[in-house]
């Protein structure tokens, strides 16, 4: 079966409407909605009508987020949306988001509770479809950097790489952010992005040393994170590696130390110093 396509993606009211259409290639029994909690156990499901001709099958269905669970409004958390296709001898589950219309808006898109609950709809780096209860901080998905360099002359690392704004949506804004491993501090510097028509470049730099800024990366294990921001709401991708990695000695405090990052296939983390 073919990944669905999404046509329509909109809130009325406190429901979020969703149609799109499929090509099953065979008799389709029942269409549904499943939204599985991401870091707990949760399932629910909502009924999708559908309607068959010339060998596709369109579908709509209503997510009414504040009367969802039982008449009462969806749980906090993160829920990864799919669709659930019943055929006569077997069901199909498949992510709902990858496949969109053209012209289709990917931009996140939020609804206030009467509770004063935030609710945002967002398609991660994947392209899959996500609705976020509550607004905390969930790293949604991943994506690879391009290129991981080391600027000699400035003594910094330049992080660069690009996302598919039509799976994406198109940010305003990008901060890199790095959280040490042990301590959960953070450093964050900025990422500047640059449009091009169907992708979006970021690049950003980060200090190795006390030459240019007095703040430089301190020692530490740090996990890499771009983070996106879309018209006063965020959403954060980890970074993996590229192929090539960084490890150079720079010079700090009258002493060499190591500064080392990681090599795809997974996430990037830089290490500086002993750790």
């Amino acid at each position: 079966m073919a990944d669905p396509l999404l046509t329509e993606i909109g809130w009325a009211g406190t429901a979020l409407r969703l149609a799109g259409t499929l090509e099953p290639g065979g008799a389709v029994r029942e269409i549904e909605l499943l939204l599985r909690e991401r870091d707990g156990d949760g399932l629910l499901r909502v009924p999708a009508s559908a309607c068959e001709g010339d060998g596709s099958v369109a579908f709509e269905a209503e997510v009414d987020v504040a009367t969802l669970a039982g008449g009462n409004p969806l749980p906090g958390g993160l829920w990864d949306v799919s669709l659930s296709v019943g055929a006569p001898m077997e069901t199909s589950v498949v992510p709902l988001g990858p496949g969109r219309a053209p012209g289709l808006d990917a931009s996140p898109l939020r609804r206030f509770l009467p509770d004063s609950c935030t609710v945002i709809v967002y398609f991660g780096a994947g392209g899959a479809l996500a609705i976020d209860v509550g607004g905390r901080s969930h790293v949604a998905g991943s994506v690879a950097a391009d290129t991981l360099s080391w600027n000699e002359e400035r003594e910094e690392i330049v992080v660069a790489g690009h996302l598919d704004v039509r799976r994406s949506g198109r940010p305003v804004s990008g901060t890199l952010i790095m959280t040490e491993r042990r301590s959960r501090h953070v450093y964050e510097v900025i990422a500047m992005l640059e449009e091009r028509p169907d992708r979006l470049g970021y690049r950003a730099v980060i200090p190795a040393t006390r030459a240019f800024v007095d703040d430089p990366l301190p020692r530490g294990t740090w996990d890499v994170s771009l983070c996106l921001g879309f018209s006063g709401m965020h959403r954060e991708v980890r970074l993996l590696a590229p192929d090539e990695p960084v490890d150079v000695q720079v010079r700090r405090r009258l002493r060499h130390v190591r500064v080392v990052s990681t090599a795809a296939p997974g996430p990037l983390t830089i290490t500086v110093g002993r750790v």
